[in-house]
């Protein structure tokens, strides 16, 4: 009988990573390693498994037919060894393991940040992975195992979309900004005004709602940007008018530095939402940090304190850190 093959799952993520993104850089950058090494997994799986897995140039990687069906069959091998590893977390007296978490660039630096660290504090085993991108990470591949999202309405079909909290919309501009071109009084208003615009809004189009009923505005600005973090800092070079959610502006707004425009008109809500895959053996690490998430912002969140947009509702406590 042949000599058992040893296998290396080291080499399978590796091989995983270099298939995914296409060269053999940004693997050993994703995976912190050096290309040295991540040749050597390649090489060395090659070899273990008598088959070329990789063509490589000078300017591209690309793989064999062999490395196609392995590249389909590594994700689920990945997949199968992570779902091991969280099922045995629940054996744990207390939660320990790795938490994969991707979030948007503006809400993680302003406040995910800040409450990993309190979570961390209270939970010292557990290791946080955080990937702060404007793309919705893949839960299917197993590379993440929260995504932290805002959304008008999750529509999240393969996925738990646990509701975290509404989320507020501001319209704002800075003083200076207002002094040289004037405040709107309506919504109409803003058509002639330069406001700034996100580029997944492609028509420019602005909905607000009133007691009167609702109504729709057409804006247009000399510039745009693909995130809330990209608004906000146009707006605070006094470049226009800009829609954010209350959790980037609202201590600006505290300090004086933007001036909340046409509060009688508000803009829709959003929900924040952590979601993973319905995943009944999910790591017992990664149920504690959704729930952790539930309570970590209040109710209504603290990013809010003090400006008017829960008129029903008591003030909202302050969460120590909670503020960057």
């Amino acid at each position: 009988m042949p000599p058992a093959v040893m296998l290396d799952l080291n080499e399978f993520v590796t091989f995983a990573a270099v298939a995914d993104l296409g060269s053999f850089s940004r693997a050993a950058a994703k995976l912190d390693l050096s290309k040295a090494l991540v040749s050597k997994h390649i090489a060395d799986l090659e070899r273990t498994l008598g088959v070329k897995l990789v063509n490589r140039t000078t300017r591209r990687v690309g793989l064999t037919a062999a490395g196609e069906i392995f590249h389909r069959r590594c994700h689920e091998l990945i997949a199968h060894a992570n779902g091991a590893r969280h099922e045995l977390e629940q054996f744990r007296d207390a939660p320990g393991g790795t938490v994969k978490v991707s979030a948007s660039m503006s809400f993680g630096r302003l406040h995910l940040v800040p409450a990993i660290a309190r979570f961390l504090k209270r939970y010292p085993n557990v290791s946080i992975e955080l990937e702060l991108s404007e793309k919705f990470a893949d839960l299917v591949s197993g590379n993440t195992d929260v995504v932290v999202r805002q959304a008008e309405e999750p529509r999240l079909l393969s996925f738990v979309a646990r509701r975290l909290l509404p989320l507020r919309q501001v319209v704002c501009a800075t003083p200076a900004y207002l002094e040289r071109h004037g405040r709107p009084a309506s919504p109409d208003d803003l058509t002639r005004h330069n406001c700034i615009v996100r580029t997944a809004n492609s028509k420019g189009e602005w909905m607000f709602d009133s007691p009167s009923g609702s109504q729709m505005v057409r804006v247009t600005g000399n510039l745009r940007a693909n995130n809330a973090d990209g608004v906000l800092q146009a707006v605070l070079q006094d470049l226009g008018i800009g829609a954010m959610p209350s959790m980037v502006a609202g201590d600006l707004l505290r300090q004086g530095r933007l001036e909340r425009l046409l509060p009688d008109h508000a803009l829709p809500n959003l929900v924040l939402y952590a979601a993973y895959l319905p995943n009944p053996t999910m790591a017992t690490c990664v149920h504690t940090f959704v729930d952790f998430l539930g309570g970590a912002f209040g109710q209504p969140p603290y990013w809010d304190e003090g400006l008017g947009l829960w008129p029903d509702a008591e003030p909202p406590a302050k969460v120590p850190g909670g503020l960057a």
